[in-house]
């Protein structure tokens, strides 16, 4: 069974049919834009920790140029430390750097931070001393906190060669870690992202407040990570805490330190959720939009159906309907073939009863035409049989008649074509039998009537008159007579060549068609002239009564 929705569902399933994949469209190439985004979004945080690197590189660069210079002067070769210790204070002003002279005891023999002779203790960072005496070149050192400055600072460390004038083992050159933390904080992050410089201890150095501070780095690095996790992991990462993370890092060139970088991925992916956002609601908001037009056009559509749905009704019940007006050019076509239809109807119906009631009247007549058949031959005959016989060639007859008018949808027959119809099978029409006369119209009535006559006529030529034999001959002529009372057609019927013939000694059916019969029913005149050299049979009748379709 056919399940059947209504016109909503079908206008709806149309409208997502089309919007559907429009949408999905939409959705695929936001989500190949947030794919992208992300993808940008890692970069640019790989990018913001390369630039913190390269903004410290030239600081490191420059203390290492420093300590490398420094190293190879005279009045250090010379172990003149007080010269050695003015120069060098006054060639680093303004840099933020400062020079540390440090023996094999680790005692610090000249700081520039403070006065030649100052007494000073031993250094705070004895792991950059020995690294940079076991790697035998300059190194940088992680973070600390200074004795001298009382500062975090840090180093970069020089091991210098043993001289017999100098009891100095390593140079170095310091600098606080404000100085580094200016790199750090120049850099325009978005809120919520953070940049660090993490050193080989696991220190951080924080600058993304009002001050420079350091921290252990498991309290700033995101998901409970510690500087040392980083050297284990790809440059750019993607970190789950209670929101997704982005962090990358860079190392920075001649230390043990990397610059790290990271914030949540949603913030930096801002102005996609929002485009994600609207195409949401947008996607939303066309839907809602596009399913109010097409409730709104099925209502429209299904009180149009209603109007048409209650032109058919009214149709069924046989009433003429006017068209309804619609919004929709198809419907208005239905509603206009539909009042067409009613009216198309009510003229069928009408044609109909007319036609029943012709059938009625033609039945009655047709019914009396043969009751007197009946009676009138009963009277003529001695057998059952014999009135068989005769009464089934008369009704043949006028079957012939009947035949000749259905041929032709009951309008009018021409007088020849009645005679060939009716007289075929007794003679040879044009030869035994010949016609001469205008093409004249006969009504159906006229064709009944007149066709019985002829068959009359051509049976009792046929058994008595001219057709008999192969000598007789019968002429049938008609013409238009025009008088005062109106025009009247004239029919002459004419046997030669036949035995002689008399008058019946009795009247018959066949007298009474062709006299009383049809005298009345054409409202005519009969004349019937037994010469003995062939019967002579007139009609005389009023064309109008001959042209008439029905006798009422």
């Amino acid at each position: 069974m056919v399940r059947r929705y209504s016109i909503s569902t079908y206008l709806i399933t149309a409208m997502l049919a089309i919007v559907a994949p429009f949408c999905l469209f939409l959705w695929f190439l936001a989500w190949q834009l947030q794919t992208s985004e992300a993808e940008a979004v890692d970069r640019r945080t790989l990018r913001s920790a390369q630039s913190i690197s390269r903004a410290i590189e030239p600081i490191i660069d420059s203390m290492t140029t420093t300590v490398n210079l420094l190293s190879s002067t005279e009045e250090l070769s010379k172990g003149d430390l007080e010269t050695f210790h003015r120069r060098s204070q006054f060639a680093l002003r303004n840099t933020g750097q400062f020079v540390i002279l440090v023996d094999d005891d680790k005692n610090q023999m000249l700081n520039t931070r403070v006065d030649y002779g100052t007494p000073l203790g031993k250094i705070a960072d004895i792991n950059g001393f020995e690294r940079a005496i076991e790697a035998d070149h300059a190194v940088a050192t992680d973070f600390f906190m200074g004795n001298t400055s009382g500062k975090w600072v840090f180093n970069v460390v020089k091991p210098l060669d043993v001289s017999p004038g100098s009891k100095a083992r390593v140079l170095v050159t310091t600098m606080n870690i404000e100085n580094v933390a200016a790199a750090v904080s120049e850099l325009q992050l978005q809120d919520g992202w953070n940049a660090i410089i993490v050193d080989g201890s696991d220190n951080a150095l924080d600058a993304n407040g009002m001050t420079a501070e350091i921290k252990p780095s498991a309290e700033l690095l995101p998901g409970g990570m510690v500087a040392s996790d980083l050297s284990q992991m790809p440059s750019i990462n993607h970190i789950q805490t209670s929101e997704e993370q982005v962090l990358a890092y860079a190392r920075i060139r001649g230390t043990g330190w990397k610059a790290v970088v990271w914030g949540p991925l949603a913030s930096a992916q801002a102005s996609i959720l929002k485009t994600w956002q609207m195409l949401f609601f947008g996607t939303m908001a066309l839907l809602s939009v596009l399913m109010l037009m097409v409730y709104a056009a099925s209502k429209l559509l299904q009180r149009d159906i209603a109007g048409i749905t209650r032109m058919a009704g009214e149709l069924g019940t046989g009433r003429i309907v006017s068209p309804t007006t619609t919004r929709i050019s198809e419907l208005d076509f239905i509603a206009r073939a539909l009042s067409n239809a009613s009216y198309d109807r009510s003229t069928k119906e009408e044609q109909l009863t007319m036609v029943m009631r012709e059938l009625a009247h033609r039945t009655k007549n047709l019914i009396s035409i043969v009751l007197a058949m009946v009676r009138q031959s009963a009277k003529n005959v001695n057998s059952p049989q014999e009135l068989v016989a005769v009464t089934g060639n008369r009704i043949a007859g006028l079957g012939q008649s009947i035949d000749l008018l259905t041929s032709v949808n009951w309008k009018t027959v021409t007088l020849n074509s009645l005679i060939e119809s009716q007289l075929s099978k007794f003679g040879a029409v044009g030869s035994d039998i010949i016609t001469t006369g205008p093409e004249f119209h006969l009504g159906s009535d006229a064709v009944q009537n007149l066709g019985m006559a002829f068959h009359e006529l051509a049976t009792n030529a046929s058994k008595y008159g001219a057709l008999k034999g192969e000598a007789g001959r019968v002429e049938i002529s008609w013409k238009i007579l025009h008088d005062e009372s109106g025009d009247q057609l004239q029919i002459i019927w004419r046997e030669t060549g036949g035995p002689a013939v008399s008058p019946p000694e009795k009247t018959s059916f066949g007298t009474e068609i062709l006299d009383r019969h049809l005298s009345a029913s054409t409202n005519g005149k009969t004349t019937i002239d037994y010469n003995r050299d062939g019967l002579v049979w007139t009609l005389t009748a009023p064309v109008s009564i001959l042209n008439r379709a029905t006798q009422e």
